[in-house]
């Protein structure tokens, strides 16, 4: 059954008054995220774009709205006025855009356009729609996706596989949450914003309160930056975008000059510590030391003690003794050996943990580990040889660790090249006793391995990962 508005037929009397045709999207252009779209061809004529895909009188509606709201006209003007609005808020907003120097300016005409957008969607979507019609748009945007990503995954079209994935989750989530999304409308009241206001105040809202609106849009603008990126860029351009699917992840990337690698400036309400990548040097240090070793003062002080003892003043002065009872975690370190790395390199990423045996648990050790165990070196002792395996199966590795040494006080690492079922690893780390971080390693490719875009993000908010260039 069609939905039927309560605007349809007022929209319709209206578009008498416009020149509009409308017209098909060809099913092999499909695999951008555009199910329908209105462009302005010549002075007063309009054209619509659906896709076969699209039901319902929705998508036609929210097209009309943009047409008869104006929001197609006077387009450099408009520019004009956000780019004035927005130069004064402008860092607010660049913290979050992977972006060179010498592409700001082209940046900031991208981020027009879309905060544009966003702003006129909020505009139709609160006029054309009554409240208690959103359901049916969002109904109807979510049975189109659905039809558009099944259409590219059967037919093999330009990113099928990302379509055929999208598709999985969505599945999977319907099992556990029979209302799942695959896509939801810009809505206002999303933002906190109120319904019916021009597309102008909204965007004075958005320009207002940057730090609200932009994790929430940052995936769109992340994959409108992808062209600015540069290839060899200390943050793979692959991740940067992908990491904007998690809005718990918010990364901009450093613009230093250089040839050295260097730390990505971060922002995260996450686990994760950063998408940048780092070579063995003092951040690794760093971030292995201050999770693996204690940060406790087990030192008191004693007022009672006479410090000048056997003197006529008879001064009681106090005195800081120290106290033995507290005992260092000890520190676990999962070693994925399916041969991803070398073993000189993994050699000298083993040898910072051997750096702060003394300040760990005697009971520290080292586990190798491929599809099965390899074996078990006490971290006191030192490494003697690192065994090169061939399989992956670090989810087992977690539940053998955990269920034979790791205690509350206990801290495990794991080092691997994050190319195995990352779903599996994170059930066996919400079983943990203990705090758990993560060591990637990437040989700065363009994408970091992993199977499922999902699961690594789903693992990284939940394990502290440090990405490390072997």
């Amino acid at each position: 059954m069609v939905n039927e508005y309560r605007h349809f037929s007022e929209l319709k009397k209206k578009m008498r008054l416009v020149v509009c045709a409308h017209k098909k999207l060809a099913k092999d252009d499909l695999s951008n995220d555009a199910l329908a779209y209105v462009i302005r061809d010549g002075n007063a004529c309009y054209k619509i774009y659906t896709s076969e895909f699209c039901g319902g009188h929705s998508f036609w509606m929210h097209e009309i709205g943009h047409i008869l709201l104006g929001h197609l006209r006077f387009e450099d003007e408009t520019n004009r006025q956000v780019f004035d609005r927005l130069m004064g808020t402008w860092q607010s907003f660049s913290k979050y855009i992977s972006f060179k120097p010498k592409d700001e300016n082209q940046t900031m005409l991208s981020l027009i356009s879309l905060l544009k957008n966003y702003a006129m969607d909020m505009e139709v979507n609160s006029k054309v729609f009554d409240k208690d019609e959103e359901e049916f748009l969002l109904k109807d945007m979510n049975q189109a996706e659905f039809k558009r990503l099944a259409y590219i995954s059967e037919n093999r079209l330009a990113g099928w596989g990302d379509a055929k994935r999208r598709l999985e989750r969505y599945s999977y989530q319907k099992l556990n949450n029979k209302n799942a999304i695959l896509v939801t409308p810009v809505l206002a009241e999303n933002y906190n914003f109120p319904r019916g206001l021009s597309w102008r105040q909204y965007i004075d809202l958005i320009i207002l309160t940057p730090d609200l609106v932009m994790p929430q849009i940052c995936e769109k603008l992340r994959a409108e930056q992808g062209q600015f990126i540069e290839k060899a860029s200390k943050i793979p351009s692959e991740i940067i975008r992908k990491a904007a699917e998690n809005q718990d992840v918010i990364l901009a990337e450093s613009l230093s000059s250089g040839s050295g690698d260097g730390i990505g400036v971060e922002k995260t309400c996450g686990k994760t510590r950063s998408f940048a990548i780092h070579k063995l040097g003092p951040e690794v240090r760093t971030f292995i030391t201050e999770r693996a070793v204690d940060k406790i003062d087990d030192t008191r002080t004693d007022y009672l003690y006479l410090a000048n003892r056997g003197k006529a003043d008879g001064v009681l002065r106090g005195k800081s003794v120290e106290h033995s009872d507290y005992f260092a975690g000890n520190v676990f370190v999962i070693v994925d050996t399916s041969g991803s790395v070398s073993r000189e390199r993994l050699a000298q990423l083993l040898e910072l943990f051997f750096e702060i045996r003394g300040s760990v648990g005697e009971e520290s050790k080292v586990i190798f580990w491929d599809s099965d165990l390899q074996r078990i070196d006490s971290l006191s002792q030192g490494i003697n040889e690192i065994p090169v395996g061939g399989g992956t199966e670090i989810a087992s590795a977690i539940q053998y660790t955990a269920s034979r040494f790791c205690g509350e006080n206990d801290k495990l690492f794991i080092i691997s090249d994050y190319y195995d079922y990352l779903d599996k690893w994170l059930s066996e780390v919400k079983k943990l006793r203990c705090s758990c971080y993560g060591i990637c390693w990437t040989e700065n490719r363009q994408k970091v391995s992993y199977k499922n875009e999902e699961d690594f993000y789903e693992f990284c908010k939940e394990v502290e990962t440090l990405f490390v260039k072997l």
